[in-house]
């Protein structure tokens, strides 16, 4: 599926455009990104919606979403009950009621058929001749096959009432969520924090599904927030801490979280006395660990105009540092400065921090 990239902080604004163009909002990508409680807790406060309703008919058949035939003895006439979990007008009235149809996809043919009855454009949306209420607003949810998911491909139909985005989360955007979560005094957060997968080229935070899937643990946002939530106390043995950040986001992001925390996390008391003026310590491990935070800390620090920032001395720090680094290190600092976006190579000692 080739759609367009939304960051989370967008949805709002597209559900806005989508629901005014007469159209559903249909959110896919990766599994544990929010697309589930995004609609809930950021898209429907935002838009004044009364209530949120969340449907999933994964493994349920027609009569499950449409309701059962029963029949009137007398007349032998039949009416089909209206299955609970749909906001049909006599439960909801004239409210505003975001309606989530989650894992869209995983549906089943004849359910997702019934659904094109939802996009009414001569009137309130039906599911079977069940009338929902009149101010109810869909949201799709789903994953894609290349997610690790078995994910049947939309029909056009369908695609066609819809405005489809790739939901890609930022770092940053998930940083401010877990704060507020209380998830900031976890060293797997501070990890996150200073992994800044966007310098070095490795995606710690919410990297592509490895295919073929094998059904390994692997990174992303809700594996990191289960992540955090175990070792928001730091009381974790390290063998233990070590074992269960590999069971949540996998082998290899788990054990960069982990060498983090008992590396980098130890100096970063460190990196605030070479900020104030400190001396830079001798072995090239610290300096390498150092480097790494330091380079997350100002690409975060001047996101908002980087060669400003070189311009007026507020990355003098950095530089200093990485001048008193060995001089593969130093070097190696500089040339990811370049590529993450921090114009070093603009300093008046640029050349000093060039060579090896």
């Amino acid at each position: 599926m080739k759609l367009p990239k939304a960051t989370t902080n967008q949805l709002a604004d597209l559900a806005r455009i989508a629901f005014a163009s007469n159209r559903f909002l249909a959110l896919y990508g990766k599994g544990g990104i929010g697309k589930t409680t995004i609609p809930k807790t950021l898209i429907a406060p935002s838009l004044g919606f009364d209530e949120t309703w969340i449907v999933n008919m994964s493994g349920a058949g027609p009569q499950e979403a449409a309701g059962y035939l029963i029949p009137d003895p007398v007349s032998r006439d039949g009416w089909f009950s209206a299955p609970e979990s749909w906001p049909t007008a006599k439960r909801v009235g004239d409210k505003k009621v975001l309606l989530v149809l989650d894992e869209y996809p995983e549906w089943d043919s004849a359910v997702q058929s019934l659904c094109r009855s939802l996009f009414n454009p001569h009137g309130s949306p039906m599911i079977g001749t069940h009338a929902l209420g009149e101010n109810v607003r869909i949201i799709v949810t789903g994953n894609r096959r290349s997610d690790g998911s078995r994910s049947a491909v939309p029909s056009a139909p369908f695609v066609e009432r819809c405005l489809s985005v790739l939901v890609e989360p930022t770092l940053d955007e998930w940083l401010d969520w877990s704060a507020g979560e209380g998830l900031a005094s976890s060293p797997v957060y501070t990890f996150l924090k200073f992994q800044g997968g966007d310098q070095h080229g490795v995606d710690h935070f919410n990297p592509d599904v490895p295919m073929p899937w094998d059904g390994s643990p692997h990174a992303c946002p809700r594996a990191w927030e289960a992540a955090c939530r175990a070792t928001a106390d730091d009381s974790l043995p390290a063998g233990l801490m070590s074992l269960a950040l590999e069971g949540f986001v996998g082998e290899s992001a788990g054990r960069a979280a982990f060498a983090f925390i008992k590396l980098v996390g130890d100096l970063l008391p460190q990196l605030n006395a070479v900020r104030a003026g400190g001396d830079v310590p001798t072995d090239p491990a610290s300096q390498q660990a150092l480097t790494h935070a330091a380079l997350r800390i100002a690409k975060r620090e001047t996101a908002a105009d980087p060669e400003a920032a070189v311009a007026s001395g507020a990355l003098d720090w950095l530089v200093n540092l990485l001048a008193a680094c060995r001089g593969e290190i130093r070097a190696y600092g500089f040339a990811t400065a370049i590529r993450c976006g921090l114009p070093l190579d603009q300093h008046p000692r640029w050349r000093e921090l060039k060579v090896i």
